[in-house]
């Protein structure tokens, strides 16, 4: 099975094929904090080529479904639905606080995502209830702290496979969809409108 996984929840983007019964596997990862929708593909397209495959030969995409930035989660939800739905093929989302925490061998640590508003999105352990911690809050945690680790790309890959049950074809009723914690900020325009609508 050649799976593709993508990771556009907290910053940067990250792709690879990997495909176990082979010991095949490739990929890309950049930081920026804009422009994710614009290399995402040109990424994927690379590792594909980097593998001698072709888009057709993909049979799995995995992509994490947040919690994290709320424009990044939506580029990788979007991407991942719209390859799926293309190639007819699964696309199973997974939890990013769940794709981290399954990479440490400590699972009654609490893994923290900074939401750039002066708190944590958190979960104590893989399959915790995640939420939203203060400062204070992760200050009396009295264990270990991991804050800010990307999602590991393969790691992702592995929970998809383990998560894949047979399903074949694009289901639009299974298709993941985001993990919000808290609403978008809309800011409202300072300016009044140019225009008027009578209705």
């Amino acid at each position: 099975m050649n799976v593709l996984a993508l990771d556009v929840s907290i910053s940067g983007c990250s792709v690879a094929i990997v495909n176990p019964e082979k010991n095949l596997s490739s990929s890309q990862s950049i930081e920026t904090e804009r422009g994710q929708a614009e290399v995402l593909i040109p990424m994927i397209e690379s590792c594909v080529l980097q593998c001698h495959l072709k888009m057709s030969d993909i049979n799995l995409i995995a992509v994490t479904r947040g919690p994290g930035s709320f424009t990044g989660v939506r580029i990788g939800l979007a991407t991942a639905r719209s390859l799926g739905l293309a190639l007819d093929i699964p696309v199973i989302g997974l939890s990013t606080l769940d794709v981290i925490a399954r990479g440490y061998q400590d699972n009654d640590a609490l893994f923290l995502i900074d939401t750039k508003r002066g708190d944590f999105y958190g979960q104590v352990g893989e399959a915790g209830e995640p939420r939203i911690w203060s400062e204070a809050e992760i200050q009396s945690f009295d264990g270990l702290k991991v804050k800010d680790i990307r999602p590991d790309i393969f790691v992702l890959a592995t929970m998809a496979i383990e998560k894949y049950q047979g399903q074949t074809g694009y289901e639009i009723s299974l298709a993941p969809t985001p993990i919000y914690l808290r609403e978008a900020e809309v800011s409202e325009a300072k300016k009044p409108s140019l225009y008027s609508i009578n209705l």
